[in-house]
């Protein structure tokens, strides 16, 4: 993280930031400017301000492209300068009680939230998704599309370093003791309440669960730290040992797809899929996962797994794409990897999609510029994440049910506060007001405890 400030006439100081970020280190910068610094600065550029500071970046100025270049800054006190033209928001710091309002004509909202709907409902509603004018989301539809975030090429999938022959996993099952499926997971309270589930599924085949989910297999102490090795060489020769591998988002959206359902194919294993009800457009082929939701219960599910584990031929045809290395170019991903112009993994070429969406801003500001007329807007499906539902004891899906549903429909009531105080011209309430309003129409038996946890 760098922590940078210059103009087109100053000297650029950078400091790398290697402990936890906070706001202290921007509260720290402005302290030592007078009070008229950041409204009158000459800066000969449109700025553009992180609302919801993200990348610490006290100003700096971007190029994106020959001609277009913004200054952009993670200090709010911008907002008073003439050049000041977008904000920026981080969907997870997203806050009803923290926004910059009231809302002047001319600044243009951008937002980034690549983060499933468990970090944040409010952009599940309309009326939310309706204030931005650009995103950089997960959804195919975005302005920057998010949905490969966690796949660094169209070469990992077809790469052969992981993959084991059918034969040899089948005798891995006997001489190291291990289940037809592989469970890597410690995030076990979530919205897509995905252990209901699995946990039925256990009772009609051996699951491996190495994570602290329904855990019954321990992984290597150096691999024990999830974030850190998600994608560790070592792991990913484990996932490899395995016939199947549960491939469970947190949350249940479409086109939210991570690192979860492209491991299994990058090492040759088969993902068992539950998320995005439309994975398969993101498929290698037509013929390379299987979904939970072609199955009535986790019963029938089994039932098919156990005939995959048993037949070879059954269960290498879910492997075509790896073993003949081919993936057709008329697939969406094969489209959607051919057309990204950012790269993940701290990639120092194309950068990462940080800044695609601040040139993207950027661009789009001289644009509206150039041509005042011109509105960008941005829409609901840019985002818009359905309810959450559960599972009964069986593992049947239930709708418009359990803790997840309440906390949602909390938020629907927080958000229709929100909408009310803005009408009313009223936009200066605190956490606790917007709270304790939502909660007098949530429900008669509403505990502010429930939604604490």
């Amino acid at each position: 993280m760098r922590y940078l400030d210059y103009d087109p006439h100053d000297i650029v100081y950078i400091t790398e930031i290697r402990r936890p970020l906070d706001r202290s280190i921007l509260d720290n910068y402005i302290q030592d400017k007078d009070e008229n610094y950041f409204a009158s600065r000459n800066l000969s550029a449109p700025i553009l301000v992180w609302w919801t500071p993200f990348t610490y970046d006290t100003g700096s100025y971007i190029q994106c492209g020959d001609q277009t270049r913004c200054f952009i800054s993670n200090i709010r006190k911008y907002r008073d300068n003439k050049d000041f033209s977008a904000f920026l928001f981080y969907g997870t710091d997203f806050h009803l009680y923290d926004l910059p309002l009231p809302r002047y004509q001319h600044e243009q909202w951008a937002l980034l939230h690549e983060e499933s709907p468990k970090n944040n409902y409010a952009f599940s509603f309309e009326s939310i998704m309706s204030m931005f004018n650009h995103t950089a989301t997960f959804k195919r539809h975005s302005d920057v599309p998010l949905t490969t975030q966690w796949l660094a090429s169209i070469d990992d999938l077809l790469d052969q370093t992981y993959v084991i022959d059918i034969k040899e996993k089948t005798s891995l099952q006997t001489i190291e003791n291990l289940a037809p499926i592989i469970y890597i997971q410690s995030d076990c309270f979530t919205p897509s309440d995905r252990d209901l589930y699995i946990k039925e599924l256990m009772k009609y085949i051996p699951i491996d669960s190495y994570g602290s989910c329904l855990h019954n297999k321990d992984l290597p102490e150096n691999l024990r730290i999830p974030v850190e090795t998600m994608e560790h060489d070592d792991i990913l020769k484990l996932v490899g040992k395995y016939k199947f591998a549960l491939a469970f988002e947190n949350a249940v959206c479409t086109d939210y797809i991570t690192e979860k359902f492209w491991r299994p194919l990058r090492v040759g294993t088969i993902p068992i899929v539950y998320g995005s009800d439309q994975f398969q457009d993101f498929l290698p082929d037509n013929h390379s996962a299987i979904s939970i939701l072609d199955f009535p219960t986790p019963a029938d599910l089994a039932r098919y797994i156990h005939e995959l584990n048993t037949n070879d031929t059954l269960y290498d045809s879910y492997r075509q794409f790896k073993l003949t290395r081919t993936i057709s170019n008329d697939t969406l991903l094969a489209q959607t990897m051919s057309k990204r112009t950012w790269g993940i993994h701290n990639d120092h070429i194309r950068g990462n999609f940080i800044s695609k969406l601040e040139c993207h801003v950027c661009q789009r500001v001289h644009k509206t510029r150039e041509d005042p007329t011109l509105k960008y807007q941005a829409k609901f499906d840019d985002y818009g994440c359905p309810s959450p539902t559960t599972f009964d004891s069986q593992g049947v899906k239930l709708e418009r049910s359990g803790d997840w549903y309440r906390q949602y429909e909390f938020s629907r009531c927080q958000v229709d506060v929100f909408e009310e105080l803005l009408d009313q011209g009223n936009y200066s309430f605190t956490e606790k007001e917007l709270y304790d309003a939502a909660a007098k129409r949530f429900s008669p038996s509403f505990r502010r405890d429930e939604f604490l946890k």
